[in-house]
């Protein structure tokens, strides 16, 4: 089920956005369509001839179509003798100099550089090899590069997972509500931290055992108040956040602003409409499970079917303890299986206004400069996902409504908008042209 689906569900008694008049622009009909069934897609990007790279992560692969849309051809994948193998499991793609991209080799922890020809001219190591992990999931947001040659991306903080101590008292770590927003320098082989971001809600819970270990199953908030950003053409980073809907600058020099709140209208949640989120979300995850008929339910994906900050598989983890060990016979203990489905936190620690956004990752700039933002509001806009269109100036310029069934992916030149369609025959490319 696609988080557009989900957020329709969720949030259909919502009343219309009462704003000011801001233009509305629904994109026409796609001047080129692909053939090709494509598995979900995680990084588009248009080179100087017209050349479309696509990293189809869902089938593992990179690929480039010609200018039409019509022919495609493998750039990696996972077959042998490939000269260029894309790895086991799904990545990402980064915008690099010129017509070339960066393909992240997990694996390697480096990056494959892919020429415009489409062929591998070198590897380049990372600068923070321990990093390359998080380059790779589009719910953490696209990487890119500055003017200076650094990378921009976002990591993931992890607590400590202490094992419990017989006789004590144990307390289940916390979980991070930020984390940090990076800045690389390769000839330095160093980051800074350029500025932290909010994150969904995660809490632990802990289950005791007789013999002192612990079970520990994280809870995840079905809504959570968060932030999203982007790398402009520029090398400057937007940051939205979530908390009030008003954006953070980063400029190419490093010089910092911040522009007004954007209009939205709020809604406040009363306890029965917290628990009826819960409810609803618990009952769609349950669904799930019954039609996957495996051992879990899916996660949650994004709109168009991305991935990669929705309700993850339910899982738990058990810590055996430390000390005790007089000789005595240990307790014979049954460990519980890990829960099919996700848990979730008690609706009370939801947030008391329904958040502007709802997932991360889905915020993109496109050649102009300009920013779009998909508010939660946008799944109320009528068939198609709604685009808050944001300048420079902090201010929402138009709002773009892309057809019913599509999803944004990336952006090309001359008002090109790339988009993924999505029906019972697979998932295809198409491109419209955003006119004046």
């Amino acid at each position: 089920m696609s988080r557009a689906t989900l957020i329709l569900m969720l949030v259909a008694s919502r009343s219309s956005v009462a704003q000011k008049q801001i233009p509305i622009r629904a994109l026409g009909t796609a001047e080129a369509a692909s053939n090709e069934r494509l598995g979900f897609v995680s990084g588009v990007r248009e080179l100087s001839n017209g050349t479309v790279i696509v990293n189809d992560a869902g089938k593992r692969r990179l690929i480039a179509f010609d200018p039409t849309l019509g022919s495609v051809r493998v750039l990696a994948d996972t077959s042998p003798g490939t000269k260029a193998q894309y790895g086991p499991r799904a990545t990402g793609i980064i915008s690099y100099a010129g017509d070339s991209t960066l393909l992240v080799d997990m694996a390697g922890r480096a990056f494959l550089v892919i020429d415009e020809k489409g062929n591998v001219a070198r590897v380049m190591s990372a600068p923070r090899p321990n990093d390359v992990a998080s380059m790779t999931s589009s719910g953490l947001g696209a990487p890119g590069f500055d003017r200076g040659g650094r990378l921009v991306y976002r990591t993931m903080l992890m607590p400590a997972f202490k094992a419990p101590v017989v006789g004590k008292p144990y307390t289940p770590p916390t979980m991070p509500d930020s984390a940090p927003l990076l800045r690389a320098d390769f000839e330095k082989r160093t980051a800074d931290t350029l500025a932290w971001v909010r994150t969904p809600v995660i809490k632990v819970s802990s289950t005791p055992l007789p013999n002192g270990g612990v079970i520990l199953t994280p809870l995840f908030s079905p809504i959570s108040t968060i932030d999203d950003w982007t790398v402009l053409p520029d090398g400057s980073v937007a940051i939205l956040r979530g908390a009030d809907y008003h954006i953070d600058w980063i400029d190419a020099s490093g010089v910092r602003t911040s522009t007004p709140k954007m209009p939205f209208t709020w809604k406040r949640l009363a306890g029965e409409d917290k628990a009826a989120i819960v409810d609803s979300v618990r009952k769609i995850l349950e669904s799930q499970l019954q039609r996957s008929g495996s051992g879990s339910a899916n996660t949650a994906a994004g709109p168009g079917g991305h991935g990669g900050a929705g309700i993850p598989t339910g899982h738990s983890m058990t810590i055996m303890p430390i000390g005790g060990d007089d000789g005595a016979p240990q307790p014979k203990i049954t460990v519980p299986p890990a829960p099919q489905v996700a848990q979730l936190v008690e609706p009370s620690e939801l947030p008391d206004y329904y958040p502007a956004i709802l997932q991360s990752g889905e915020m993109r700039a496109d050649l102009d400069g300009r920013v779009w933002i998909l508010p939660s509001t946008s799944a109320q806009a009528g068939k198609g996902l709604l685009y808050d269109v944001v300048d420079r100036r902090g201010e929402i310029v138009e709002r773009v409504r892309l057809p019913e069934g599509r999803a944004l992916e990336g952006f090309g030149a001359n008002g090109a908008v790339y988009l993924t369609s999505h029906g019972p025959e697979g998932t295809r490319l198409e491109r419209v042209r955003l006119r004046p």
